[in-house]
């Protein structure tokens, strides 16, 4: 059975209401804020206390006032909003969408020069935004180490495993982790850099259940060995072989076209204008030679086009047995079922049928459901409608021309998407602790 998030139903009505400058707009403002409080955190543990109240440290500077940016730069917030593409003349009407949907607050602070409007989160806008952003499902099991010292241990746990030491020559993490916080320490100091104790080796085998589902984007191999892993490795490398086979089929289409364009550009090109000096007998040679290269120019555009052609069509079918394969995956591991029932290595077979693309169930996280019906919608030829302007990035200085999508784009999308979140088990581990 999926495992469903436990956020709350508010919070993800609040998110899926705001168009996509709004969504991505309060991201913007969200990572700031978990930024800032991670900060905070840290600082806490090497002693650095700041009694500075939350609702002031909490303040993210949005835009000054005058708006001269030559003079006062760009905030934080204006760079990351201009990543996207959303930093313009209406970033204004869109904080004041947020706060009157009572997601963010906004006030002011003076300047040497001005104002600077600051913005902030209300407790339903930070909802709101770990419900739309988050991969978190809520339902994670407390742990006694943190997501990087587990990292680190279940390194020292493969190294182990090949009778080998871990060669750092200092790690902040065992020092004061796994050394100095636990007794028994985890691990020790050796010639050759650092290896795990026996005290570890118990921990992590007694551990690895609960810290896996915890920190489900941390390779950490099953204490039982491979045959143990819930996860079969053999269902990645399926999938990373058709991925290879379509990048493939895509280069060589770039390729192509690129020879096919350049043979289409030699065939069009004008004579030269021989000089009036020439004889009458060197100005015929280089007609002749003209002709001869414009007849071969074309004679090789259109080899080129039928070579075009029919890449384009095996990169196609190349893509949509990709996104078979890793929908069929995805599938798989929000329920737990044999991810390698059915999947089969890539194929460039004469008969051909078209697999079809279903997409069955939800992860329960809303940040993967939501972007998992998109690249879907692309994928079968019905995208989705945009809700709200479309992002504008200010142009570059050189403009280069545009460049038509490869063959198989939107169902390569997908599937790298998919894969990218099923790869090593990281969402059978998400979903299923």
């Amino acid at each position: 059975m999926t495992t469903k998030a436990r956020t709350s139903p508010a919070a993800v009505a609040a998110w899926t209401e705001l168009n996509d400058r709004q969504q991505g707009t309060l991201r913007a403002i969200y990572d700031i804020d978990q930024q800032k409080e991670a900060s905070r955190r840290r600082d806490a543990a090497r002693g650095m206390f700041d009694g500075t109240p939350a609702v002031e440290w909490r303040r993210i500077d949005f835009a000054h006032d005058p708006s001269d940016r030559r003079a006062f730069g760009v905030t934080d917030l204006q760079a990351r909003l201009d990543m996207h593409g959303w930093d313009n003349q209406g970033n204004g009407s869109t904080m004041a969408a947020l706060a009157s949907r009572g997601l963010i607050t906004r006030n002011i602070r003076g300047t040497a020069f001005g104002v600077m409007h600051t913005v902030a989160l209300t407790r339903a806008g930070r909802a709101a935004a770990r419900a739309g952003t988050s991969l978190d499902t809520g339902t994670k099991p407390k742990v006694g180490l943190s997501e990087r010292a587990w990292e680190v241990l279940a390194l020292l746990w493969a190294v182990d495993q090949r009778g080998q030491p871990l060669t750092w020559g200092y790690s902040k993490t065992i020092e004061h982790v796994l050394i100095d916080r636990h007794i028994p320490p985890l691990a020790e100091r050796c010639a050759d850099g650092y290896r795990i104790t026996d005290r570890g080796r118990d921990f992590y085998r007694n551990q690895h259940a609960a810290h896996t589902a915890a920190y489900p984007t941390v390779t950490a191999r099953h204490p039982d060995g491979a045959d143990a892993e819930p996860w079969p490795a053999r269902a990645d490398e399926l999938l990373g072989q058709h991925r290879t086979f379509y990048r493939a089929l895509v280069t060589a289409w770039s390729t192509a076209r690129a020879m096919q364009l350049a043979a289409e550009s030699e065939a069009n090109i004008e004579p030269p204008t021989p000089a009036a000096v020439l004889p009458a007998t060197v100005t015929k040679q280089a007609a002749k030679v003209h002709q001869l290269w414009q007849k071969t120019a074309r004679q090789r555009a259109t080899l080129a086009t039928t070579h075009v052609t029919d890449l384009a069509e095996r990169a196609e079918r190349a893509a949509r047995t990709y996104a078979a394969a890793a929908l069929s995956v995805f599938h798989a591991a929000t329920t737990k079922a044999d991810p390698l029932n059915g999947l089969q290595p890539p194929n460039d077979a004469d008969t051909w049928d078209e697999p079809p693309l279903p997409l069955r169930g939800e992860t329960g996280i809303h940040a993967i459901d939501a972007e998992v019906r998109k690249l879907h919608a692309a994928a079968v030829g019905a995208p989705l409608k945009r809700r709200g302007p479309a992002p504008k990035c200010r142009p570059a200085r050189t403009r280069q021309p545009e460049q038509p999508p490869p063959p198989g784009a939107a169902l390569a999308a997908l599937a790298d998407y998919l894969h990218n979140h099923t790869h090593g088990g990281t969402l059978l581990r998400r979903l299923h602790h």
